[in-house]
This record gives C-alpha cells, sequence and structure tokens, in this order.
C-alpha cells in the first residue's frame, strides 16, 4: 500500500505531475523531490514531438543518440484530460476540484524505457481513444532527482481503446469497491496487475492511499484509509471522494500503467 498528499496547484507543469503522483504513486515525480538538483550534462539538444498514428501516439525523442550518459531513468505520462479543455483547477470548491480530479485519465510507462530510446528514439503509446487530446511529459531522472522534462500534446487517431464498460460498484458501507469485469484484450497484449486507490480532497490538500498490486476485481479499502487518515492529522468529518483501477498491461514489450476507470464523486465519513 502506498499513500499520499499532494497540494492543490495551478500551473500546467505541476499539474500533470500532481496527477502521475496522485493517480499512480510515483515516487519520482511527488512534491518532495527534487528538481533540477545535481544537473547532469546539458539536455538542451533533447527535445520531444507526438504525432498520431495507426497504433496510437508516436512520441519522437531529437538527438536521442546525444542524451547524456549519466541520465538513469526515463518515463514517459500521457494524461487525457477526460474531454475537458480546459479543467476548473482554480475553483475553491472541494467538490468541483474533485470532479475535475476524476475525469482525467492518467497513463505511464511503468518499467524505465531509457535504453528503449537509446536505441529508436521513439516509443509509441497504443492505449488511446481517438479524437482525443493527450498532454504528454517525458522525464529524464537521476537518482531521485529530475533532470530534465519535456512536454507536447497530440490528438489521438488511430490505437487500441481500452474497454471503458467496466464500472465501479460501492459496497453498502463505502468500504471496498468491486469492478464488474474486467477489459477484453487481444492476444498480444498481457495483464499484469490492477492497482486501485481512493482518493479525498480537503481544501489545499488530497489525500490517498493505493492498493497494493493484484489480479482481483475486490477492494477493500477500510480499515487502511482511516487508519491513514487519522494517523496524518486529518480531522473527522464529511470529504468529496472517489476511488479507481489502473491496469499493468505489457504490449510490444513495453510496460505501461493505464487508469480504466474511476467511480462517481461521493462522501467520505471519517
Amino acid at each position: 500500500m502506498r499513500h499520499f498528499k499532494a497540494l492543490r496547484t495551478r500551473t500546467w507543469f505541476a499539474r500533470t505531475m500532481f496527477a502521475v503522483s496522485l493517480i499512480f504513486g510515483f515516487a519520482l515525480v511527488t512534491f518532495g523531490c527534487n528538481t533540477g538538483k545535481n544537473q547532469v550534462s546539458d539536455f538542451s539538444d533533447i527535445e520531444i514531438s507526438a504525432e498520431a498514428a495507426p497504433e496510437g501516439i508516436l512520441v519522437t525523442f531529437s538527438n536521442y543518440s546525444d542524451i547524456p550518459p549519466e541520465a538513469e531513468k526515463l518515463t514517459i505520462g500521457f494524461v487525457d484530460w477526460g474531454g475537458i479543455e480546459d479543467p476548473d483547477w482554480e475553483n475553491d470548491d472541494p467538490l468541483v476540484f474533485i470532479n475535475s480530479m476524476k475525469n482525467l485519465r492518467m497513463s505511464q510507462t511503468w518499467e524505465n524505457v531509457l535504453e528503449h530510446v537509446r536505441q529508436t528514439g521513439t516509443v509509441t503509446f497504443p492505449f488511446v481513444q481517438p479524437g482525443r487530446k493527450y498532454e504528454i511529459t517525458a522525464i529524464f531522472s537521476n537518482g531521485n532527482d529530475i533532470v530534465k522534462s519535456i512536454k507536447t500534446e497530440c490528438v489521438a487517431d488511430g490505437g487500441i481503446y481500452l474497454n471503458r464498460d467496466i464500472t465501479i460498484n460501492m459496497n453498502n458501507t463505502h468500504s471496498g469497491f468491486a469492478l464488474s469485469g474486467k477489459p477484453a484484450f487481444t492476444s498480444d497484449i498481457h495483464l499484469e496487475q490492477i492497482h486501485y486507490y481512493i482518493v479525498i480532497h480537503k481544501g489545499d490538500y488530497t489525500e490517498g492511499i493505493t492498493s497494493e498490486k493484484t489480479n482481483d476485481l475486490i477492494w477493500d479499502f477500510e480499515p487502511k484509509f482511516s487508519k491513514y487518515l487519522k494517523e496524518a492529522g486529518v480531522p473527522n468529518g464529511d470529504y468529496p471522494a472517489y476511488v479507481g483501477a489502473s491496469l499493468n498491461i505489457i504490449y510490444d514489450d513495453i510496460s505501461w500503467l493505464c487508469e480504466i476507470v474511476t467511480s462517481p464523486v461521493f462522501t467520505y465519513s471519517l
């Protein structure tokens, strides 16, 4: 189980990284990391571009053979803001804010793709919905430090759209939930694990926990979540909340973590 606390923020880069760290517990891109500390060699010639392709979104790295040898890891994240062109991140109403949060879909490379990019200069993200715009962020890191982040965007035209007909069914006590089923995959896609999470929003901060990796369709987040909130000093009260599920999928020898479903917003009582 991972837990996380994230400060509400209003800049493009920070709110994209907020989504990465919040939904996936991505330790590198939490607000406690050191961005720009201990910079490695010059990354000024390394840029990315993205274009729609029949297989999905093709991300191309310029001058990829010049990626500094000191770089240790590369992660690429894709954010689909749920068809909303301008999410209402500046609204002070916790309910409005968390509704903006739950509409996004976040995917990322689950394993280090640095050597893959050093050899090919490209990564194709296949799990897209045609017609949706995706914000794409490539993050080079060295140890615990982000040494270069690059962003671009692209509207998808083709690819593999994951079955979004799956729903989340909360239990009567709002202490856990079940998925209505697993997505149907073709033989070239391998499902490794499922990750679940729960999120509440309380003004300037968002709190949440994630499950362990599992293949079960049921996750009971209590009493773990209430225990974590009390230890974190969250006062008793009612908070807007939602739960969600992500899949760890392997396609074409690249491992991805893709969010597939979120619940409606509900009231979580502590």
